[in-house]
């Protein structure tokens, strides 16, 4: 249980840091790599051209850090805005303006920990007050993209908070969580991962979160009104998400709906996660508090495993198709594949089990024939364009195209060297210590934040799969 004295500090520290980073010139703007923008032609017959921007931060967006990675880092780490992305509206004078969305903060795969004689799986988080928030993105056609502003979010007067859920709770991970010196750092009863967002006609945030899978509410302040969770509000069977798989895309369809795509597939008893052949996605009337499931098929021939696909994000075109990204490393190298899809003939599979009762994770190939399946049509795959960046989260819809957005993991990533080579797997971690000689270093990744605005040649419409 978290102590008034931790929820003082964890309340305080963010809003002291971010003044400090403010002070003296508030306005400043990190240095574009590069120009900053850039304008290609489309190599694919879906796309006219491509307007490439890397997004600017103010310094008072910046995340103060004085550890002993500081000679990597510099004073301070940028902030990700890029875990989702949702359209708000153009400008009279042709300005774009989005709302973007960080994840729960610098964070680092590390070494399973021995506590008490049973390991644990873990993460380090280097700059554990950070407070999960939103971001507004103002976009200047031909000269710059840049964040205007954050949201912090909150929980009844509390600041969130990107460290993991104690467990036993809805919504953990079983991960612990560490800091830069590998020691454990406390669990929050308000951790939140978001990764998708978008707005309702009253103006209110909508989230996808990875922790529970959850689906947040928060108004226009970043205050949280409700979350609904696996048995609280949303499928029970959703708890069997893989962790940090959870809820990945978001999306409002014009009726008020909204629709929530899991990452990856849902390991079912800790045995399903590279032998089922979809992906759930899941529909709420946040009036009713009904829900559907609708099963995504997976692209089997690209990837080696099921597992290995990941959804990005997800935006509605009308109430039954949307847009979404299916990503990751496939057989023949990264994927990152936008396609159409309609649920208007999906079968709802709520209540669909195999023929001896048990999951529909469980199903064979001759037994899913019998599902109708949510379609889809492929549009085109970011790498034919030129996109470099692992992870595209964030899609929304613009004018005459789409727009793209990275999460580039707060520019940081983990090195480990040691007797057993550089898998963090081989190694464990005891009394903030490495076995076989093992040594941890963060660092900076080079990879800036990058929004992309394709211009198609034909409307999404066109794609509707028939």
């Amino acid at each position: 249980m978290m102590t008034h004295a931790l929820r003082l500090k964890l309340t305080l520290i963010p809003a002291i840091a971010l003044l400090a980073a403010c002070a003296g010139n508030p306005e400043r703007l990190d240095a574009p790599l590069g120009k900053g923008f850039a304008r290609s032609a489309g190599t694919t017959p879906a796309v006219s051209h491509i307007d490439r921007y890397e997004v600017l931060l103010p310094a008072r967006e910046r995340l103060p850090y004085q550890g002993r990675h500081a000679s990597e880092f510099g004073t301070s780490l940028p902030f990700a805005p890029g875990s989702g992305l949702s359209y708000r509206s153009t400008q009279a004078d042709g300005s774009l303006l989005f709302w973007g969305i960080g994840d729960r903060g610098p964070n680092g795969d590390s070494p399973r920990i021995d506590i008490n004689g049973k390991l644990h799986a873990s993460k380090v988080f280097l700059t554990p007050d950070f407070v999960p928030r939103l971001a507004e993105i103002l976009v200047t056609p031909g000269q710059q993209a840049r964040v205007t502003r954050s949201i912090p979010l909150s929980y009844d007067g509390q600041l969130a908070s990107g460290l993991p859920i104690a467990p036993g709770n809805t919504g953990a991970t079983g991960e612990v969580a560490l800091d830069e010196r590998l020691q454990p750092l406390p669990f929050s009863p308000r951790g939140l991962d978001p990764e998708s967002i978008a707005t309702d006609r009253a103006g209110n945030f909508w989230l996808s979160d990875e922790y529970g899978p959850f689906i947040v509410q928060a108004d226009p302040q970043g205050r949280v009104l409700r979350q609904f969770a696996p048995g609280k509000g949303l499928p029970a069977i959703l708890a069997q998400r893989q962790p940090n798989r959870g809820f990945e895309g978001l999306a409002i369809t014009p009726s008020g709906k909204i629709y929530a795509a899991v990452q990856s597939t849902l390991d079912v008893d800790g045995k399903t996660k590279n032998t089922a052949r979809f992906i759930r996605i899941v529909e709420l009337d946040p009036a009713s508090g009904v829900t559907r499931q609708f099963a995504y098929p997976l692209d089997l021939n690209d990837y080696a495993r099921p597992g290995d696909t990941k959804l990005g994000d997800l935006v509605a075109i009308d109430d039954s198709h949307f847009a979404l990204i299916d990503q990751g490393l496939g057989k023949h190298g990264m994927r990152n594949v936008v396609y159409v899809i309609d649920i208007a003939t999906a079968e709802d599979i709520s209540t669909r089990q195999t023929h001896s009762g048990q999951a529909l994770e469980y199903a064979s190939a001759s037994e899913l024939a019998e599902l109708q399946f949510i379609r889809k049509q492929r549009v085109f795959d970011l790498r034919e364009l030129g996109w470099e960046a692992e992870k595209a989260e964030g899609l929304a819809l613009i004018p005459g195209g789409i727009a793209v957005i990275n999460d580039n993991d707060f520019s940081m990533q983990t090195r480990i060297s040691g007797d057993k080579g550089s898998d963090a797997g081989a190694y464990t971690i005891r009394a903030g210590q490495l076995s076989d000689r093992g040594s941890y270093q963060l660092g900076p990744n080079g990879e800036p934040t990058q929004l992309w605005l394709i211009h198609l040649k034909r409307p999404l419409q066109d794609y509707f799969p028939h």
